[in-house]
């Protein structure tokens, strides 16, 4: 599974002309097993936000996985419910053309996606912290910065462990992705 959710704490874009800050949304992806974490900054949480940053994240990790698990954003589920909840049909049309189903969560129950949760919080510290002092006038700036802190995140060696994210992917769940 892929795990999605967006940052509650925002990044921002400094207008070159005027100074002004530009909020900007930032996507959070993790696999289930190797913990393999994608961030990225997106204008908004659009559904073609959210579909441009799964399919990039998908590119990431260079596979597919059997699910992609979300949030109850209205830019992928289009109605909540605890037993039949209604997929965004471009959202679902995207799953569909990469063979995953989509599993939203039940709403108010963050237990469900604790992982992008807790992948959250860790982004604050890795990526953020970095990030603060530093001015970016463009998206791709940005997002390059991120990724470069995030290829440092990915490849540190587990606390107490004699392996990184990256490597237990390499070894575990990269062979499991579908193409």
């Amino acid at each position: 599974k892929l795990y999605v959710d967006y940052a509650g704490e925002k990044l921002h874009l400094t207008d070159s002309d005027t100074g002004e800050l530009i909020p900007v949304e930032v996507f959070v992806a993790i696999l289930g097993c190797s913990q393999l974490t994608y961030v990225e900054a997106s204008c908004s949480q659009q559904k073609e936000d959210l579909i441009d940053s799964c399919e990039r994240a998908l590119h990431f990790i260079g596979g597919v996985p059997d699910a992609i698990v979300t949030d109850n954003l209205k830019s992928a589920v289009t109605r909540s419910s605890k037993y039949e909840p209604e997929i965004n049909q471009d959202f679902e049309d995207f799953a569909d053309h990469y063979s995953m189903s989509v599993l939203p969560t039940r709403a108010y129950r963050p237990r469900d996606k604790s992982l992008v949760e807790g992948a959250v919080k860790i982004i604050y510290t890795r990526i953020y912290a970095k990030l603060r002092t530093r001015v970016f006038h463009t998206l791709e700036a940005l997002n390059l910065a991120i990724h470069e802190a995030l290829d440092e995140h990915n490849n540190k060696l587990l606390k107490g462990r004699h392996y990184s994210r990256r490597m237990q992917f390499e070894e575990i769940e990269r062979k499991v992705l579908n193409p």
